[in-house]
């Protein structure tokens, strides 16, 4: 049996941000495993927006004193956000996904309850999986894309007119606080006794972000220089840059596998959750004249949607995601990337992207 909070505090995850999640006893199971009783209920008075722990005790009538002990608690446990503004500690409540997955694999602990925690994460994204299967559960998924694909800069052919939203490096260069942390994804995988060869030292945060991920202990602070080294490192390694679907600023850039990453098996021809991530603005061309049948550009592609058809590489456009990775292997420069006619439009900023979630939910996600 679970404690009734847990249920109370999954009601309070669907108050808005990151993916709903469903009301099921591995869910229950899960936040048992990280939150106290005390912690969850706590957490469950939480605002929206981020609030000091004096503001908060004096809110819900409790003893500040108290409140900001459980609140350090739960924020040294990477299960909410704490920055200080104003000389202020201000507290908030992650999502589950992306959030607190996320923060409690960053370490790159292994641990027992690590591993507890691994496999609770496996249990519950199991029933998200039937979820978001038709005949499945019947979780209700945002239709507006969470994440996004980002193109490899190098491969984006010089004086072509993009947006600044295409340039990585843009983010990089206007970041004044950048971290690094190991790979949730591929760590997790690695806990289950599942492990690929990619490197994990590549997952990065930006900005206030970087600052409490660093400040608690699961990231360190890089300079602009090394977090390009590390974005260079992940390209050659054919891993995936991904964010969130915004334009004018990002959080962080994760660099994905197709074996592990759930962001990019739901691109994978719509396995995993169909609607969680959106395609860059490019897509793959082939000059067949120059193609040599060689094949390393279908063995780079991460969504697998490469063939060979008479000694020619051929692709299936409605699910190349425009990443860019196969370009950097063709010896004969026969691949090239190029504007998609019905490129997708990141939403502005997190506000707009909560919103536009929020409107495409159409319902309340129900119980399993």
């Amino acid at each position: 049996m679970h404690e009734p909070v847990y249920e109370k505090l999954t009601e309070t995850f669907n108050r808005g941000g990151g993916l709903p999640v469903i009301k099921c006893p591995e869910l229950y199971a899960l936040l048992g495993e990280m939150f106290t009783p005390e912690e969850a209920e706590l957490a469950c008075q939480l605002p929206m927006n981020p609030v000091s722990a004096a503001n908060l005790a004096a809110e819900k009538g409790r003893d500040p004193g108290e409140v900001e002990r459980l609140l350090e608690g739960m924020a040294n446990k990477g299960l909410i956000y704490a920055i200080e503004r104003g000389g202020v500690m201000e507290y908030s409540l992650m999502p589950v996904l992306p959030g607190i997955f996320e923060v409690q694999l960053m370490k790159g602990e292994v641990t027992e309850q690590a591993k507890r925690l691994a496999h609770l994460f496996q249990d519950y994204f199991a029933v998200m999986y039937q979820g978001g299967q038709e005949g499945g559960p019947g979780m209700q998924f945002p239709q507006f894309p969470l994440m996004r694909v980002i193109t490899v800069e190098a491969e984006i052919p010089a004086g072509m007119e993009i947006q600044p939203y295409d340039r990585v490096s843009r983010y990089i260069e206007n970041s004044e606080y950048i971290a690094l942390g190991i790979c949730y994804c591929r760590h997790n995988a690695e806990l289950l006794g599942n492990p690929c060869d990619k490197p994990k030292d590549v997952c990065m945060a930006l900005g206030e972000g970087a600052q409490f991920l660093s400040q608690r202990g699961f990231a360190r602070l890089v300079s602009k220089e090394e977090a390009l080294e590390a974005l260079d490192r992940a390209e050659k390694a054919g891993l995936v840059h991904s964010s969130s679907n915004t334009s004018e600023t990002i959080g962080f850039i994760c660099n994905c596998c197709s074996c592990h990453c759930k962001f990019i098996q739901s691109l994978i021809k719509g396995s995993f959750i169909p609607t969680l991530g959106a395609v860059s603005s490019f897509i793959m061309a082939v000059d067949e004249e120059k193609c040599m049948g060689c094949g390393d550009c279908i063995d780079r592609c991460p969504v697998q949607v490469l063939s060979m058809q008479d000694d020619i590489v051929v692709m299936d456009a409605d699910h190349c995601i425009g990443c860019g990775l196969c370009v950097s292997v063709c010896p004969t420069e026969a691949l090239r990337m190029e504007l998609r006619p019905d490129r997708p439009l990141p939403q502005r900023d997190h506000d707009s992207l909560d919103a536009a979630l929020k409107a495409s939910m159409g319902t309340d996600p129900p119980s399993s």
